[in-house]
């Protein structure tokens, strides 16, 4: 009999070397709609925050209590006692993303990159996070 375990091997490592799609828009649309589905199909339980200097903070969605946008694209979001403000251009989708808890994370951009986005794309120059005492 047949050893299928090194067949099923060699399988996966053509699968794994084979080169990733390029970022065309068609790729990146059905990437971007597979996000969204998948987030659709289940709700997140945490939030993340991607600080560009590779720092990451998440916060339970239970404990999400306020969202304010406001025009000139600043989102504030109270997580009980912290407080987490987001910078940048377009950010009035991200925040109906937010608000239906389907968000996974929000990163924050790197230095010349929101020249790489399509104008209407959302991008987050700085991510604040302020922790306040509880009264």
């Amino acid at each position: 009999m047949p050893d299928s375990s090194v067949k099923r091997s060699s399988i996966v490592e053509q699968l794994l070397k084979r080169p990733l799609p390029q970022h065309e828009p068609e790729v990146e649309e059905a990437a971007e709609s597979f996000q969204e589905g998948r987030a659709r199909s289940r709700q997140s339980l945490m939030l993340d925050f991607r600080l560009v200097n590779g720092t990451i903070e998440s916060f339970a969605y239970a404990y999400l209590t306020r969202v304010r946008f406001t025009p000139g694209d600043i989102l504030d979001m109270r997580f009980g006692p912290e407080e987490v403000r987001v910078k940048g251009k377009n950010l009035s989708r991200l925040r109906e993303t937010v608000t239906e808890q389907r968000t996974r994370f929000i990163q924050e951009g790197a230095e010349g990159e929101e020249g790489l986005k399509a104008a209407d794309e959302a991008h987050v120059d700085e991510i604040l996070i302020v922790e306040r005492e509880e009264s």
